[in-house]
Parts: structure tokens; sequence; C-alpha cells
């Protein structure tokens, strides 16, 4: 190396450390097993069937190769679809996408649309569920639309929810149907279950009345995240002969590595990960925490959902990609802990 070039070296590594966000600790070297995939770019929503994962984004829909991680294709559609907050791939080859201007079904050649005057609720669609008997419900600002036999059928506050606004569904292991709402101060959890409402707010036990994600464990625990900014935490349930009780709730105090939890997953292996909204996620593995960022190999701070494919491969979508563990990778973290929680 000359000295022109070697002085051409040390000017660039000045700006590499003097400039925000270009800083070498910033870029992390991925551990094997580690994949970030862009575009997409900030991903909502991921379904998977078969060979194919699809991500739901603000510019619409990814199609990725399960087995590669790679982009096949972004869908087109006419209009193009934005902010795509729900997909449902079905066993008869549909896919469902759930966005701000109503619900498309795409069975990968032709396309529509279902908005309000196909009677939805509300065309601003927020999650997707497909119940034990067939039914497909879809969660909007302005109730729960389900579609039974070609008919809709509408749940509002005025049925029983304890808001209009259904952010996330979820049908339990016994048949019970869970909507969260995201409104504050009047959201939190509505739990149907043989005709009879239950209902969960901050009046009785919730850390947050905003809810961003439903899960059901491997011991057919009900967990849902909750929170809003600094304020918030994971909610476990446990179900009852007469509904469903909280049993813990878990807060940054507790060992989770943000307080407003936007998704949770249990992996095949048994470890619970919370993604937080701007602190990465938190893994809990036998009682000891793990705490994993963009150092780590995260492609944002912010995991907005998550999902484990049958090859055990783990997808974790963010603010800003999509980040792939492959099992090599997960089996790195087992046993790893860098705290021990109050779980």
């Amino acid at each position: 190396m000359n000295y022109r070039h070697l002085w051409i070296f040390l000017i660039l590594l000045c700006f590499a450390i003097l400039i925000p966000g270009c800083s070498p600790a910033e870029v992390p070297d991925l551990s094997p097993g580690w994949q970030t995939i862009r575009p997409p770019g900030a991903v909502f929503a991921l379904s998977i069937r078969g060979n194919t994962v699809w991500a739901g984004c603000m510019d619409g829909v990814y199609e990725l190769d399960r087995q590669s991680g790679t982009v096949i294709k972004k869908l087109e559609f006419n209009p193009p679809l934005r902010y795509v907050k729900a997909l449902l791939a079905d066993q008869s080859g549909v896919l469902f996408i759930g966005h701000v201007n109503g619900l498309t079904r795409y069975n990968g050649a032709n396309y529509q649309t279902y908005t309000q005057e196909d009677g939805l609720p509300d065309k601003r669609v927020n999650s997707l569920m497909q119940d034990r008997d067939g039914r497909l419900w879809v969660g909007t600002w302005g109730g729960a639309g389900i579609l039974d036999r070609g008919k809709w059928h509408i749940l509002r506050a005025a049925d029983g929810l304890i808001d209009d606004m259904v952010n996330v569904m979820l049908q339990d292991s016994r048949g019970g149907i869970w909507l969260g709402s995201y409104m504050t101060p009047r959201g939190g959890i509505s739990y149907l279950k043989d005709g009879v409402w239950q209902l969960f707010s901050t009046l009785n036990g919730l850390p947050h009345n905003y809810i961003t994600s439903l899960f059901e464990d491997k011991s057919g625990n009900i967990w849902a995240g909750t929170g809003l900014l600094e304020r918030g935490g994971a909610v476990r349930f446990v179900l009852t002969g007469t509904g469903a009780a909280i049993l813990q709730v878990l807060t940054q105090s507790d060992g989770l590595a943000g307080a407003n939890v936007r998704s949770i997953l249990q992996d095949k292996d048994g470890a619970m990960w919370f993604g937080s909204e701007s602190d990465g996620l938190s893994r809990l593995e036998e009682g000891k925490w793990r705490f994993l960022t963009v150092q780590d190999g995260l492609s944002s701070q912010e995991v907005t959902c998550m999902l484990q494919d049958i090859d055990g491969n783990l997808w974790l979508g963010t603010k800003d990609g999509l980040t792939r563990l492959n099992p090599t990778a997960l089996k790195a973290l087992h046993g790893l802990a860098s705290s021990t929680g109050k779980y």
C-alpha cells in the first residue's frame, strides 16, 4: 500500500467512526446461521405454506423461498396494496391479505378485494384467522367480520366486544376465541367461549390496554403482548373450567428487553421469544433470559412478528427487513443466558 492509498484509508476510517450509523461496531458480523433479508422493508405479517413464505409490508406482499430465504417476487395488484397487516394462507391454496383498503383474496392467478360494500365492518383490516369450523375471521377497526358459507356476520361492542377495534385474534385449543383491541383507555381483551364473554383490561390485571399479539404455548396457556412506548408487558393466561384467568404478568423489571411487547412465539425446543418495539428480542429458556439486538444480527430493534417453519428456521419480521435464524443458529443459543429473571 503506497502513501496515497494509506491516506485514503485513514480518511474513510475517520468518516466511518464519526458519522452516526456508520461505525463498524454498528454493522454486526453475523454469526453462522443468521440471515438478513431486504427487501422487504418494514414487515407487519408473516404466513407460510409449503415451500413459500409471504411477508406483509408497508408497500405490499413479498413471496420468499422457505429453504433459501431469497425473495422470489413482489406480488402485483392494481391498485397496489398498502400497509399489509395480516396474511393467512389456507389449505386450499388461497392467500388472504388484510390491508388498509380491505381484504384481498388471491389464488395465485386472480384476486378479489372485499370492502365495506361487500360486508366487512371496516375496510381497515388488522388481523385474520380461520377457526376450526373453517370460518374466516377478519379483525378490523369497526369490529370482527366472520365469513361463514358466503355470508358475513359482524361482532361489535354492542355484541360483547370490549371495543369495536379488533387488532389481533386467536382460537385456543379448547375452541375459545380471543380478540385483542388496540385502543386506550377502553381497549383490552375479549374472550368468547360457549357464548359467554369475559373481558380483561387494566381494571382487572392487564399492564396495558393496547393488545399487540396473542399466542398459545405448548402447555395450553395463552400469552398476550401489550404496550405502548415505555409501558406494557406480556401476560400469561390459564384456561379454567369456567373461562380464563391471568396467571402471570411479565414486565421489563422481570426480564423483558423492553416494556412494549410486539410479538410472542414459543419455538420447537420450548424457549419463549418476546419481540419488543425498540429493544430487540428477549429469549426465555428454563427460567433464564438472553437478549438479542442488532449487534447480534437483528435487522432492526423492533420485532413485529415471528414464525418457525417445518425445518426449524425462525423468521423474524422487523421494522427494517427480515431476520432468519436456521437451526444451527438456534442451537448455538441453547443454554446461553445473560441473566436470571423472575419467571
